[in-house]
């Protein structure tokens, strides 16, 4: 899987109404190179994922992105994710591949993933030559979120009971981050009350799986969310679906198990990539029977990178001799978003005001 750009592939344009940016073109394009690391993983051990949620949707609507989205998912049946993940240990290193909860006590930094994968090319911006070249000059923080899809169990109580137990992990979890980790904002959720002796001794009895307190919890939480999750057999079900989906609400996403029987190609961009065999009953299922009109709606704080590009507009205004590292279209957000960070972005630069 390859995907190559020329210079005019970065001119802003309008599709369907909406204008992106040259900005957010480069960070498609810095995206598709995570992408194609991915697959090239894949490819080699013969592993298969699929095009999801927006990106599916892109593939199919627009041959590429929709216009109005900023992230890309890609999904796996969980046998091959659980190879994926143990593959990119020693074949993605210069990527960080970050699967269950991570607290950093010195940085205070916190990852949430509720059961998914996120690829990312870097840590944090990142201006330096070498890496500006390889992202076609895009200089945030770009990934690839990657979804497990378990079987279902066909009988309902032994659905209900996977759902509960996956759940409880989860906020659990949610409970023993919310007094532990610093600078951590829990999500809202039924775990307030959770005492996590108790929870731990529920757990051991419904599971027979023995939390250790003085390891790392949520990763132990994790993986029993997993294994339960992943206990049902492909023989014994009809659907599929993303555990953290559902317990998040999203009860439209279980899918029929043979829409992933195979898989073909879509144009995306410049390039192709793979969506599910059954990509148009996912897709009504997903988002309705008239999926195929556009909706200018995102679900995201779009553009995504407004954190990133504003720590690097305040540090152009207090460092102004980077200026000249800075290229103008790396600010075009936030000069529409912030037309006090304008005027004094303008000065820097000296440009006329608008």
């Amino acid at each position: 899987m390859e995907f190559k750009f020329d210079e005019k592939y970065f001119e802003d344009e309008e599709r369907c109404g909406f204008k992106v940016s040259s900005l957010m073109k480069r960070c498609w394009a810095s995206q598709l190179n995570v992408l194609a690391a991915f697959d090239r993983v894949c490819s080699r051990h013969g592993l298969k994922w699929y095009a999801f949620c927006g990106t599916l949707l892109g593939a199919v609507r627009h041959g590429g992105f929709i216009p109005w989205d900023d992230d890309m998912d890609v999904c796996m049946l969980r046998p091959d994710y659980k190879l994926f993940l143990e593959y990119a240990k020693t074949e993605m290193k210069e990527y960080l591949v970050e699967t269950y909860d991570y607290y950093n006590r010195e940085t205070k930094r916190c990852n949430d993933f509720m059961g998914i994968t996120r690829i990312n090319n870097t840590q944090k911006a990142d201006f330096g030559e070498d890496f500006l070249n390889k992202n076609y000059g895009f200089p945030y923080t770009v990934g690839l979120d990657v979804y497990p899809l378990d079987y279902l169990p066909k009988d309902q109580a032994t659905f209900d009971l996977v759902y509960q137990v996956y759940a409880y992990c989860i906020n659990v979890s949610f409970k023993y981050k919310s007094l532990y980790w610093e600078n951590y904002k829990a999500p809202a959720g039924n775990y307030g009350d959770i005492d996590l002796d108790e929870a731990y001794a529920a757990l051991k009895n419904a599971t027979g799986v023995s939390i250790n307190k003085n390891g790392d919890v949520p990763a132990q939480l994790n993986a029993l969310a997993e294994n339960v999750a992943a206990m049902t057999k492909s023989k014994d079900s009809e659907n599929v679906a993303c555990m953290s989906h559902l317990i998040l609400g999203h009860t439209n996403m279980i899918f029929p198990k043979d829409s992933f029987r195979g898989r073909l190609t879509l144009p995306f961009e410049s390039g192709e990539i793979y969506v599910p065999y059954g990509y148009e009953q996912i897709l009504k299922i997903n988002y309705g029977q008239n999926f195929i009109r556009p909706v200018n709606a995102s679900p995201h704080d779009y553009p995504y990178y407004k954190i990133q590009e504003r720590w690097v507009v305040d540090h152009i205004i207090k460092n102004p001799q980077l200026k000249d590292i800075i290229t103008d279209y790396y600010l075009a957000d936030v000069y529409e978003e912030d037309p006090e960070k304008k005027v004094l972005l303008d000065k820097i630069y000296g440009k006329e005001q608008m």
